[in-house]
C-alpha cells in the first residue's frame, strides 16, 4: 500500500515548486505578507479581549501589567514586532513595485529589503534581551 507521504512527495518535496528554497522571492514574500497579516490581525482581536477584561478597576490593570511585563510577555512582544517588521518590509516592496521603482531589479530589491529587515530585527532582539534578561533579571 503506498503512503500518503509518497502520493503527495511530487508537492512538497526538494524538487516542487513549494519547496521553500526552489520558491521565487517574489513568491516567499507573498507568502510572508499574507501569513503576518493573518497574525496581526489575531494579535488585534487578542489585544482588545485583553483590554476588555482590564477595565475592572484599578486592581486588575495592575495585575494584568503585571503579566504583561513577565519575560514570556516580552518574548511574545518580540515576536510580534518580528512579525510587524516582516509586514512592513514585505509592504514596502509592494509599494516600491505599484510606483515601478525596482521591477526591473526585483531581486536586488528583495534582498537589500532583507537585510533591512534582518537589521531591524537584530536591534529587536538587543532590546528585547536587555528587557529580559538585564532589566527584568
Amino acid at each position: 500500500m503506498v503512503s500518503l507521504v509518497s502520493k503527495i512527495k511530487w508537492l512538497f518535496g526538494k524538487n516542487s515548486d513549494m519547496y521553500p528554497m526552489n520558491m521565487p522571492k517574489g513568491m516567499l514574500f507573498w507568502a510572508a505578507r499574507r501569513i503576518t497579516g493573518l497574525v496581526l490581525a489575531v494579535y488585534i482581536f487578542a489585544h482588545l479581549f485583553v483590554l476588555s477584561n482590564i477595565w475592572g478597576g484599578e486592581s486588575s490593570w495592575i495585575t494584568a501589567m503585571v503579566t504583561m511585563e513577565s519575560p514570556l510577555f516580552v518574548f511574545l512582544d518580540f515576536l510580534l514586532l518580528g512579525a510587524v517588521i516582516v509586514h512592513v518590509v514585505t509592504g514596502m516592496a509592494v509599494i516600491f513595485f505599484d510606483m515601478g521603482v525596482g521591477v526591473r531589479k526585483h531581486k536586488k530589491v528583495y534582498w537589500i529589503l532583507t537585510a533591512i529587515g534582518i537589521v531591524l530585527f537584530l536591534f529587536a532582539a538587543y532590546a528585547a534581551y536587555y528587557l529580559i534578561f538585564v532589566k527584568g533579571g
